[in-house]
């Protein structure tokens, strides 16, 4: 008999062994992702959203109805002033956590011709939440349309709260879903006034 030299036999890797390299890899995609989410929450790494929003004409202010004003609101009503428009709904967390800023900012800016418009898609049995929101609150007193839809549909708004501000000839000069940098572009637009 010849003797047959055997190839070492596999030996079978248990499976806690298998997966380890698995498990590293995982974890480091884990830590980098968070990271990249911290980064982005952080404002850091966030892109301008502003620019998206900035050059857009007031649209028609087409609405299903209107609270705190006599009538509906019209672009044409707001020829020659400065308008912050606010897509906002009374359901919406991080819109209500803005509204104690929109009501300072208004007590701000209102005697220097700069005026806020509420705009919500909010319909039906929305549209009374919203009414009664706006009418329980002290400090929300400008007008606010529900049931605008094709404002939002023109300007392609799909998030809220979105906030563009326009110039006295109803062109936007800046927009983005949160306030910062507000101030600073009504401070120039109402600087270009006085110039």
């Amino acid at each position: 008999m010849s003797q047959v030299e055997s190839e070492p036999s596999e030996q079978p890797v248990p499976a806690s062994q298998q997966s380890g390299g698995s498990f590293w890899a995982l974890l480091v995609l884990l830590i980098a992702a968070a990271a990249t989410l911290v980064a982005l929450q952080s404002g850091r790494t966030r892109p301008d959203a502003s620019g998206a929003y900035v050059g857009k004409i007031l649209p028609p202010l087409d609405a299903a109805g209107w609270i705190n004003t006599k009538g509906p609101l019209t672009a044409e009503d707001l020829r020659g002033k400065i308008v912050l428009v606010d897509f906002w709904a009374s359901d919406c967390i991080p819109c209500i956590q803005k509204l104690p800023e929109l009501i300072e900012f208004n007590k701000r800016y209102r005697d220097r011709g700069v005026m806020i418009v509420g705009l919500s898609e909010q319909t039906g049995q929305r549209a009374q939440f919203l009414k009664n929101f706006i009418e329980t609150r002290e400090g929300i007193d400008w007008p606010n349309g529900y049931g605008a839809e094709m404002a939002y549909e023109i300007l392609g708004i799909t998030g809220t709260p979105t906030y563009l501000l326009y110039d006295r000839s109803g062109r936007s000069v800046w927009g983005g879903h949160s306030l910062d940098g507000l101030e600073d572009a009504v401070t120039a637009l109402l600087a270009a006034k006085s110039r």
